[in-house]
């Protein structure tokens, strides 16, 4: 599994750097305001998409997953199909629905409406990618992902330094799009062999119920997750009447993706994984690799926080060009946050794979309300303040609930261990020294340190975990792709 998980990260590391670049160099060559406006147009048009192709593609990489377990492929190329037309049906309403009602969309979300006209392909450039980019893991397609992720990269990186050197605004907006249809038509190609609209009905319509059932409360646990991201962002332009506020926000936020990075790694391979078992009927072995996941993503977590927490003058001054009081405590309040929802991956994706899908679910919908709260009291009355409290809240709030539901109905059994324990210590005691100055020097003193203590107390363990890695790395890198994967691309 650690070999699909590095794919995977590389692949997300590339799709990041896309958002983070983007971020960081546009606001530093355009005014924040034009930023702002771009990212509360892309968090609108990335939010709707929320309610239907995240949650397709997630029924396709269970269910196909769960069929290909149970010798059954021709159902899963039938959800697979299915779940296409239903997503391009969708898409294609809810793109014509936005263009139709532009004017009245830009004076809510007051934004220009040439920004807003020039993404609205977004909504179904978007929704195609989140689909797709989930089926590839429904058919262990991992490499061609991985692939796909770095042409269209590219060809984002391109556009967006053409804006750069011609200083044209009106071109600052595309890259996406070009990003988006150049994903799209290779995922199309490489998925080719799994499309079967002729009959795609027959031989599943038992399995509809359990399919609606998932697709459900995946909803929830969307709207709670990149829902929650993108409407975050809504709210901090709408509630503060500022775009510069917004702007300042939503770079914090796509700064911290990579942060993500592991976990999600983690995740996309973990939920094929779990699924296969529990459509064989192996339940127990779906927690166990669920438990054997804890521990490393425990580590490189903990790591990657502290790491973050010491250094979070430099990172808040590097990512928005400004450093000051109120940017470093947003920064910090995510990035806690976002930890501890992080190390709990594993016993969220371990439910998220089994049927017990609507206790994270309502998990995540409690969570989100309290950040609604939070939110609708806290940005008029804090600004950037209350939309990090918020999110931190939800984040964490996310966690908490995972990693208890999962020890109580499926006895998971991941721990901390005295090491994990002492190493959380010394960050926190050593991130209120680092917080109270801004001497580079000391930051950097201070992370040496953590680092030196990290490898004292883990260092056997981390060198256990990097033999694997390598090892497993060297059986799934693209040379060693599976033959039926290389006729497929």
């Amino acid at each position: 599994m650690f070999g699909k998980v590095v794919l995977t990260g590389v692949a997300l590391v590339v799709f990041g750097l896309t958002k983070f670049v983007f971020n960081t160099l546009v606001i530093r060559r355009f005014p924040a305001t034009f930023l702002g406006e771009i990212n509360q147009a892309l968090s609108f048009f990335m939010l709707i998409p929320l309610f239907y192709a995240p949650v397709s593609g997630m029924v396709v990489s269970k269910f196909a997953s769960e069929f290909l377990g149970a010798n059954e492929p021709d159902k899963s190329r039938r959800v697979f199909s299915l779940s296409f037309v239903l997503v391009a049906a969708t898409s294609a309403v809810s793109t014509v629905v936005a263009l139709v009602f532009s004017g009245r969309i830009s004076a809510l979300l007051q934004v220009q409406p040439a920004i807003l006209l020039c993404l609205t392909p977004m909504l179904a450039l978007y929704s195609g990618y989140i689909f797709l980019r989930t089926s590839y893991y429904g058919f262990d397609r991992i490499a061609l992902y991985l692939r796909n992720e770095i042409v269209s990269s590219l060809v984002f990186f391109g556009v967006l330094i053409a804006a750069l050197l011609m200083h044209s605004q009106r071109l600052a907006v595309w890259p996406f799009a070009a990003q988006g249809v150049v994903f799209l038509g290779l995922a199309i190609y490489h998925l080719r062999d799994q499309f079967c609209f002729r009959a795609m009905y027959r031989g599943i319509a038992g399995d509809l119920r359990r399919c609606a059932h998932f697709f459900f409360y995946t909803i929830f646990n969307s709207m709670s997750g990149p829902g929650a991201f993108h409407l975050g962002i809504i709210l901090t332009g709408r509630l503060t009447g500022n775009s510069e506020i917004a702007a300042y926000y939503s770079v914090l936020l796509y700064s911290l993706q990579p942060f993500n990075l592991l976990p999600i790694s983690l995740a996309s391979v973990m939920i094929p994984t779990i699924s296969r078992h529990h459509g064989a009927g192996e339940i127990r072995e779906g927690v166990a690799v669920a438990e054997r996941a804890f521990p490393p993503l425990l580590l490189g977590m903990t790591l990657l926080w502290g790491c973050g927490t010491l250094l979070g003058w430099e990172a808040v001054q590097v990512i928005s060009g400004a450093s000051t009081g109120e940017l470093i405590v947003a920064f910090e309040v995510v990035l806690f946050g976002l930890y501890l929802n992080m190390i709990f991956a594993p016993p969220s994706v371990l439910l998220n794979s089994t049927r017990h899908i609507a206790v994270i679910a309502w998990g995540g919908a409690a969570a989100l309300v309290a950040t609604l709260c939070v939110w609708w009291w806290g940005i008029p009355a804090y600004g950037l303040l209350g939309s990090a409290a918020g999110y931190g809240l939800l984040q964490a709030g996310k966690g908490a609930w995972a990693f208890l539901a999962a020890r109580r109905i499926l006895q998971w059994r991941g721990q901390f261990d005295r090491a994990a324990l002492a190493t959380i210590s010394a960050i926190i005691a050593l991130g209120v020294v680092s917080l109270a100055s801004r001497s580079l020097w000391l930051h950097i003193a201070l992370a040496a340190l953590l680092v030196g203590i990290f490898f004292r107390l883990h260092g056997q363990a981390v060198g256990e975990y990097v033999k694997r890695l390598i090892a497993e790395t060297r059986a799934h890198a693209p040379g060693a792709v599976r033959l039926s994967d290389s006729e497929s691309g």
